[in-house]
């Protein structure tokens, strides 16, 4: 897919998603969090914007994320997705073009992740240093014409020391279920992309070849 025809796929993307109304694409449908999947214009050619999260938070210090946060009570996906972006990058609403809500996906944690796609205009290379430590592009061609490595994981649950284990059948030897979760790479970004931000990815991918077809 070239540049024109990706033009053209966003053209499509306006026309038939702009009320799309999301779905809980999986099994949890408690209230999360959400993220904008920024698209940009660069060197003539669309790329994606992700940002590396600050090297002294707390959770997850520098790993490579897009935009968002947690959804607010009152707030719809999409409204949280704009509104932090707005906060980690410095921009204006006014920059956002929301094209759709994507379908939510469960977090490794379990709440569910509620991607949002839009466009980023006149960026200028601005985020907030609280939380961000740099932003960078990376072309959407490259996504388009790559498949991640894809790793299966198991996981566990693992009660604490005060968990009341008497008041469940087998008590310590309970046979917990362990579920799979699938974890994705893009290795050739620098840096390399991964886990839900790779899955977001290449989930977005899927529908919009969806749409095509």
């Amino acid at each position: 897919m070239n540049d024109i025809q990706i033009t053209e796929t966003i053209d499509q993307i306006r026309s038939a998603w702009g009320n799309r109304t999301a779905k809980v694409r999986a099994w949890n449908n408690r209230r999360g969090s959400s993220v904008l999947i920024p698209l940009i214009r660069k060197d003539n050619s669309w790329h994606l914007l992700f940002e590396v999260r600050a090297l002294d938070l707390d959770a997850q210090p520098g790993e490579v994320c897009f935009p968002g946060g947690r959804i607010e009570p009152g707030e719809t996906p999409t409204e949280a997705a704009v509104r932090e972006t707005m906060e980690e990058l410095l921009v204006e609403k006014s920059q956002i073009e929301v094209l759709a809500p994507l379908d939510a996906l469960p977090g490794p944690g379990g709440p569910s992740i509620w991607p949002v796609l839009g466009i980023l205009s006149d960026y200028k290379d601005t985020w907030s240093e609280e939380e961000v430590d740099h932003t960078f592009t990376v072309p959407l061609s490259y996504f388009l014409e790559t498949e991640p490595e894809i790793y299966d994981t198991l996981q566990v649950t693992i009660p604490g020391e005060d968990f009341p284990f008497e008041k469940i059948p087998g008590g310590r030897d309970y046979p917990w279920k362990k579920k799979h979760y699938t974890v994705m790479f893009y290795t050739e970004t620098d840096p390399l992309i991964w886990g839900i931000t790779a899955k977001i990815i290449r989930l977005m991918l899927e529908d919009i070849q969806t749409l095509l077809h």
